[in-house]
């Protein structure tokens, strides 16, 4: 795929190609029943994509990996009220260079090698409706995003890093974010293994406005104007337990705890400055 389909294909997801790519991965533009917008789908579901046995012979060169299970998780970012909401995984990789997935999104590995891929990928973000909790009643929406960035992962030994950097293309929060994070991994028993890690994630200005910020016009006795600025947005620590009970089916679980940073803490939209959720999900792999 070279540079000239890639922004042809960014610019299809502007033109609104992007509601039938949703629905094409199984990602509603609207969550069901008393769910929130709110989702992190890359992180509450990473522990089913973060061990992959090695890959078995045949003629196929897709690679997929489907599990469904739940998550704890609260209603929005910096909100104290918890749900449990479905939790879906669908990832197609096809031979280790193209992938499709609701879990890191849709993207190229450009750079390939044993111990290292990079390139470019599109995610989205869900954004926010003031009918997602009584705090955010009377704040403006944040539409559905797309979000266009590179992504780097390497391994040096048992330690696993990543980082990426993603704008907002498509008419939602209109900022960047930038991601790093660092874990280790190893197996426990002969078939479960653990992975323990931390991540931080950056906001610019665009992204702390959309999403923390309250105009005067918006202020409330209860919830006094504010103005946020870019920083970091929130720190997390995770642990993750993998089982498989064969090459093909598997348990994942995580418990992961996140802590705003101060330009998100201060917000008065925010009535919880930590929070942990926790996540399981059974899925096959073939």
């Amino acid at each position: 795929m070279g540079g000239h389909s890639i922004f042809s294909f960014v610019f299809a997801l502007r033109r609104g190609a992007l509601p039938a790519l949703l629905l094409a991965l199984g990602l509603p533009m609207a969550q069901a029943g008393a769910e929130t917008k709110y989702n992190d789908w890359e992180l509450w579901s990473s522990a089913a994509n973060a061990v992959l046995p090695a890959r078995r012979g045949g003629a196929s060169p897709f690679r997929v990996n489907a599990a469904v299970g739940a998550v704890y998780a609260p209603d929005y970012l910096g909100a104290d009220n918890m749900t449990t909401r479905a939790l879906p995984l669908l990832d197609v990789n096809y031979a280790g260079t193209l992938f499709l997935s609701t879990q890191q999104g849709i993207g190229w590995n450009m750079w390939r090698k044993r111990t290292l891929r990079a390139g470019p990928r599109i995610t989205f973000d869900y954004g926010r409706e003031s009918s997602d909790s009584p705090s955010l009643t009377g704040l403006p929406d944040i539409d559905l995003g797309t979000e266009a960035g590179l992504f780097i992962e390497g391994f040096v030994s048992s330690w696993r890093f990543k980082g990426d950097i993603r704008q907002e293309i498509g008419g939602g929060h209109g900022g960047l974010l930038i991601n790093g994070e660092a874990s280790w991994g190893s197996r426990w028993t002969k078939k479960s293994s653990i992975i323990m890690g931390m991540r931080a994630t950056y906001m610019d200005d665009s992204y702390a406005e959309s999403y923390f910020s309250v105009s005067a016009a918006n202020a409330l006795p209860s919830r006094p104007a504010y103005t946020a600025s870019g920083g970091f947005r929130d720190v997390n620590a995770y642990f993750q337990v993998i089982y498989d009970f064969t090459q093909t089916f598997y348990v994942a679980t995580e418990l992961r705890g996140t802590a705003l940073m101060q330009q998100a803490s201060d917000s008065p939209i925010s009535e919880s400055e930590a929070f942990v959720t926790g996540s399981i999900m059974a899925g096959v792999r073939f």
